[in-house]
């Protein structure tokens, strides 16, 4: 997928130059009654990365809470992140549930070259601030 988007190190060094600490959250989120998540959230993307990440299934969202408070719709300027959830039934086979997260595995694998400090802002079981 890189080949599609620009350079990773051109927009890291953006992000750099721009001072933002750009940085992604990965948790499980309790999304309804039977249904639960892994979400993806990158906080102080600049403008070309966001881009990105919408043309690969990102929304624009409030910053979530904690495992029971995902962020709103209409965030307050300057308190978004860029969100994707992989949702599954709280029943599901666990063989699917171990599939997803190899994914969000992956996915952070492309993503984190992205990153000013690369693997040092990916963090698990945090939410951003």
């Amino acid at each position: 997928m890189r080949i599609a988007f620009s350079c990773p190190h051109c927009l890291s060094e953006l992000a750099r130059r721009c001072v933002l600490d750009t940085r992604i959250f990965v948790n499980l989120q309790q999304l309804s009654q039977g249904m639960s998540a892994f979400v993806i959230e990158v906080a102080d993307a600049v403008e070309e990365v966001g881009e990105m990440l919408a043309a690969v299934g990102y929304g624009c969202t409030g910053k979530s809470q904690d495992e029971l408070t995902p962020g709103m719709q209409t965030a307050v300027m300057g308190d978004q992140v860029w969100r994707k959830e992989l949702w599954f039934a709280n029943n599901t086979d666990p063989r699917h549930v171990v599939a997803l997260i190899a994914h969000v595995k992956a996915e952070m694998v492309w993503l984190e070259p992205y990153l000013p400090m690369g693997q040092e802002a990916i963090e698990y079981c945090t939410f951003p601030v």
